[in-house]
């Protein structure tokens, strides 16, 4: 079996269980669409939070420490 042979088996076999997962794949509903979307938000200003802290405590207070 060639190089050619194993690739196009390869992806055959890769496409065959997208195919799979797409078929067992459903549209949320609103409600779970809306938790997920309140997890998300959430998640972002969570993030976004810390790093602001991080960013003050480096533009800030290390300068101040050090006689900036």
């Amino acid at each position: 079996m060639s190089d050619e042979e194993g690739l196009s088996g390869k992806l055959k076999e890769m496409l065959s269980m997208w195919r799979r997962i797409l078929k067992l794949s459903r549209k949320p509903d609103r409600d779970e669409f809306k938790l997920l979307l309140k997890l998300n938000l959430l998640g972002f200003t969570l993030v976004g939070s810390i790093a602001y802290v991080i960013h003050i405590l480096v533009t800030v207070v290390f300068p101040a420490i050090r006689g900036g």
